[in-house]
């Protein structure tokens, strides 16, 4: 059985361990995608003629435009235009007409061969007679005697035609390219087809004819009069096939000259130099320089930023979980209240975001809306840590504005502190007033180190103001809807519990009075101990109210309900039954409770107001009638838990001190006091108190609390003699006159 319990609390620890690891996660992923998502560097929205509400310097050396260089721009673009590749290309037409003047010479050779009736003497004047080139006769007797005039043919097209693949340029040409200086240019060689090459491809007519030889004596090697010839012949038709195409030449050149980007005139900035001072005009030359600061910082530091907000974020996360686990162990613990607090610290930093982006001025972030809520339903002390963490994230939100954290950071304390103890909704209102009377002051001061004019920091107050009425608003609006979410209380719903016609309270006069009486008289007790202590009091009144209203539902078995009877019904029931009846009234007032849908906090005050304390008097007589084995204490002492709160703790001892009193027959000042001392001494050694945050300085304030109440309760009051003849009035007026004699005993 202890192992399945122990089993059961470890997985139980897991869990929760878990939910706050994931809580963290969602906080943590939720904080930086707010803080980096969208992020505006400050200056961007800036326009000429604003006032700057930030003195910024340049964190990096960057170069700024201040107008277009026309000069430069125009030799960047001359630049452009030499720098387009001259176009030439091939005259196709030119190489056509080559090729004919070589296939109409080699068809005259042909045909004059092939006449017989010319005598040979005859032939070559047959054929120069016929052709538009000069060539020599005894080229032609050369050409008549070759036996293959077909193959010759063919060799000197494809040496004609490899010449003219090169490109042969003109002097004139030649000339040209030379001038300009270019090693390269664009060969055209039709519509489709281009390519860059060398000016060193092209051939002057000069050398190309030199080249001819070369190739003549690879393609007729063992002829030499017909090489010559053929060598003759070629030199004779060649001539220049490469033109400059000067209009797309001029066409490229436009293109590049008006694509050439504009140059502009820039102005360097240093390092730390300041751009503009906080409360000066924008001019257009501090426009350029922001523009083109953020421009470049936010490109670089994109990821830098990311960095940064990650790592700072996981720094406070750590730190307050640090805090929480070290000072406010049940807080962290609790991963209702953790929960609440993230949805807040989200909820503020959203909001934030949203303001930021919107026409109005950073200081209408109503900061105090979370410290004052966290104050109210948690902690004060939680919500000052709350409030630093929050406000340095709201000053990096809003730009990384040390103005607007500070602004934050003094309303919502200012609003921490007066919200504490609050009982009434006015008071709410009355806090954000002072919340906004704070951020007027501290928006006026810091306004004031920058000597800025009145009118200035007057209108930006004024949104402080505005800020700390609209957070009471809120606060007011939002805060019964997470009273209920989370099933917390403040003192403005435990003073509507303290109301004594509530339905439990109202039965319990009629099925319990005297268990009621006792209920009244420990709020007392543990409300004046509470507020001696510095605990909640209003807490520990409504707590004591209701802490037995388990008893309704058998009151006659309690001995303050019917004197007398109570104990006779027990003496009919075994020591066991009579305990178990009497631990019961923890169970069904916890279950009475959760029918009436009362707070967690109230039922703490139920299942705790006894602890695990031993139900001496049953236990005593079990121990009388037992014969051999003796009863076990366990079974004789109520369920539990201990008391966890100052609260819970006050009203266990109350409740113990005010039974006890009962019992006192004579109740004078040492005996209460011996009385209250004797029942937190046992108390406290039975361990009933190990689990609360009680002091011994604590201890011996309540002590000294519950002595003085009692005392006064049970005070001694003067006796008076009464007159013969006057019972029950009579003769009143007579009475009236007479002065009193021996007033005491």
């Amino acid at each position: 059985m202890k192992k399945n319990f122990r089993w059961k609390k470890t997985r139980y620890a897991a869990l929760q361990t878990a939910a706050r690891a994931v809580l963290g996660i969602i906080i943590c992923a939720a904080a930086i995608s707010t803080v980096y998502i969208g992020r505006k560097p400050y200056g961007e929205g800036l326009k000429e003629g604003d006032i700057s509400l930030r003195t910024i310097y340049a964190p990096i050396d960057f170069q700024y435009r201040v107008g277009i260089d026309k000069e430069k721009t125009e030799q960047e673009r001359q630049k452009a235009t030499e720098a387009v590749d001259e176009v030439y290309e091939i005259k196709t037409q030119t190489n056509q007409d080559m090729v004919k003047k070589l296939d109409k010479f080699f068809s005259r050779i042909m045909l004059v061969q092939n006449l017989k009736e010319i005598e040979e003497e005859e032939k070559p004047e047959k054929v120069k007679s016929a052709l538009e080139i000069d060539i020599s006769g005894p080229d032609l007797k050369a050409f008549l005697a070759d036996s293959k005039p077909e193959e010759t043919k063919t060799r000197s097209k494809t040496l004609l035609k490899k010449l003219l693949s090169k490109g042969i340029i003109s002097e004139n040409l030649k000339e040209r390219i030379t001038k300009s200086g270019r090693e390269y240019v664009v060969l055209k060689i039709d519509t489709a087809q281009e390519t860059k090459v060398s000016i060193g491809r092209f051939l002057m007519l000069a050398r190309a004819k030199r080249e001819i030889a070369a190739g003549a004596q690879d393609l007729v090697p063992e002829n030499r009069k017909l090489r010559i010839a053929l060598i003759n012949l070629i030199k004779e038709i060649l001539e220049p096939n490469l033109r400059f195409n000067e209009e797309l030449t001029n066409k490229r050149g436009r293109l590049a000259y008006d694509n050439t980007p504009l140059q502009y005139k820039k102005s360097e900035v240093k390092k730390e130099e300041l751009i503009i001072a906080r409360g000066e005009r924008v001019a257009r030359e501090d426009l350029l320089k922001i523009k083109e600061m953020f421009r470049r910082q936010v490109k670089v530091n994109r990821f830098m930023f990311f960095s940064g907000a990650t790592i700072l974020t996981l720094i406070f996360l750590g730190i307050f979980s640090i805090y929480l686990k070290s000072y406010e162990p049940r807080i962290f613990l609790s991963t209702r209240k953790l929960t609440l607090v993230g949805i807040l610290f989200i909820l503020i930093l959203i909001l934030a975001k949203v303001i930021t982006y919107s026409p109005l001025p950073s200081y209408a972030i109503p900061a105090a809306i979370v410290p004052i809520l966290i104050a109210m339903l948690i902690s004060p002390r939680l919500a000052i840590i709350i409030t630093v963490v929050m406000s340095i994230f709201i000053g990096i939100i809003a730009g990384d504005k040390l103005n607007v954290a500070i602004v934050s950071f003094v309303g919502a304390v200012v609003g921490v502190f007066f919200i504490q103890g609050t009982r009434r909704r006015s008071q709410i209102l009355v806090t954000g007033c002072l919340v906004g009377l704070a951020n007027f002051v501290s928006i006026c001061a810091i306004e004031l180190l920058h000597g800025l004019k009145y009118t200035v920091f007057l209108k930006e107050g004024f949104w402080g103001i505005i800020n700390g009425l609209g957070s009471a608003v809120i606060v007011t609006g939002v805060l019964p809807v997470f009273e209920g979410l989370f099933n917390l209380t403040t003192n403005i719903s435990l003073l509507e519990l303290s109301d004594l016609n509530h339905p439990l309270l109202k039965d319990m006069v009629f099925k319990a009075p005297g268990t009621y009486h006792h209920s009244l008289i420990v709020g007392n007790l543990a409300e004046a101990a509470s507020e001696a202590i510095g605990a909640n009091a209003l807490l520990a009144r409504v707590g004591s109210y209701f802490h037995d209203i388990g008893k309704t539902e058998k009151a006659g078995y309690f001995s303050e309900n019917q004197l007398g009877a109570a104990k006779r019904r027990h003496e009919s029931l075994t020591p066991s039954m009579s305990s178990l009846i009497i631990t019961n009234h923890v169970k069904d007032g916890v279950e009475l409770a959760r029918k009436y849908k009362l707070n967690q906090a109230v039922i703490d005050f139920i299942e705790q107001h006894h602890g695990t304390s031993l139900i001496f008097y049953f236990y005593q007589r079990a121990l009388e009638k037992a014969e051999e084995e003796v009863p076990r204490e366990e079974g004789f002492r109520y369920p539990g838990p201990k008391p966890q709160t100052k609260e819970t703790a006050v009203v266990l001892l109350a409740d113990s001190v005010e039974a006890a009193s009962r019992a006192l027959s004579e109740p004078t000042p040492a005996r209460i006091k011996g009385l209250v001392r004797k029942i937190i001494n046992n108390k406290f050694i039975d361990n009933q108190l190990d689990q609360c945050e009680l002091t011994l300085k604590d201890l011996e304030l309540i002590g000294d609390t519950f002595t003085h109440i009692l005392m006064g309760i049970f005070h001694s009051r003067v006796e008076y003699i009464e007159k013969e003849g006057n019972s029950k009035g009579e003769n009143k007026d007579k009475n009236k006159r007479q002065p009193k004699k021996n007033s005491h005993k």
